[in-house]
């Protein structure tokens, strides 16, 4: 019941759009947009970053990465939560503004934020340096 409350006295006042900001330990403040119950954006960010159950989270290379910092320290999730797993297009919210926004503070440049790190062990495999008797996959070419 609590939750229904705010939720109708927004819909009373016509408006569908909500912000808020948080505050972070060593970057400041960012604006976030509402986007579904209980999750947000940045708004007018360059990457789809998004403000759920606390954290931020981020999606990169088909799979979710939570942070407590929307810079960086991406930690990847098997199982987000369910809020923030139907979002279907995230890359729909890249520059993100609702309708009427005006923006309050300036968070870090896009450019400047740290993506996840992905380790593929295909790549590392196909870059592997032969060593005959090594490795059993990777004929050396040079003998035939």
């Amino acid at each position: 019941m609590r939750k229904l409350i705010p939720l109708i006295i927004s819909a009373a006042l016509g408006s569908c759009y909500t912000s808020g900001s948080v505050e972070y330990a060593s970057s400041g403040v960012v604006d976030l947009a509402y986007v579904a119950p209980g999750v947000s954006v940045i708004a007018n960010y360059g990457e789809p970053i998004f403000y759920s159950d606390g954290a931020y989270w981020y999606n990169a290379y088909g799979g979710w990465y939570r942070s407590p910092y929307y810079t960086g320290g991406w930690k990847y999730v098997q199982y987000p939560p369910y809020r923030i797993s139907q979002i279907r297009a995230p890359l729909a919210y890249r520059y993100y503004r609702p309708y009427g926004y005006v923006p309050r503070y300036r968070p870090v440049p896009a450019n400047r934020i740290r993506t996840p790190h992905i380790y593929d062990y295909r790549s590392a495999r196909r870059n592997y340096n032969y060593q005959p008797g090594h490795n059993p996959y990777y004929r050396d070419h040079a003998k035939y």
